[in-house]
């Protein structure tokens, strides 16, 4: 048997939105400047280090245990593939680069 709740006809459901309009404002802002930041990194990473797209495992336990030549490099890999590299002392650091928007 379930309870019966009177429903109160006093009080209105509020409109109040859940947050003060002036942070949605800086919220926004603050998106738009992390935004940028981020397509700064990207530009910076792009220039001035080699992209071994899907083979970034591989090449970072190479360059790990010395087979070989260390340089700076980006790629893809799997949050599982991150993780084993982690584990094996090798360094790594996941960036969420925006979508590119221009071709």
């Amino acid at each position: 048997m379930a309870p019966s709740v009177a429903k109160s006809s006093k009080s209105p459901r509020s409109t109040k939105p859940a947050q003060p309009l002036g942070r949605t404002s800086e919220i926004t802002k603050a998106m738009e400047k992390a935004e940028t930041a981020l397509k700064e990194l990207r530009q910076t990473i792009e220039k001035n280090y080699e992209n071994v797209g899907d083979q970034f495992p591989e090449e970072a336990r190479k360059m790990h245990y010395g087979e070989s030549e260390e340089r700076g490099i980006y790629g893809e890999a799997t949050s599982k593939e991150a993780k084993d590299l982690v584990e094996e002392g090798i360094e790594v650091v996941s960036i969420p680069f925006p979508k590119r928007t221009d071709s």
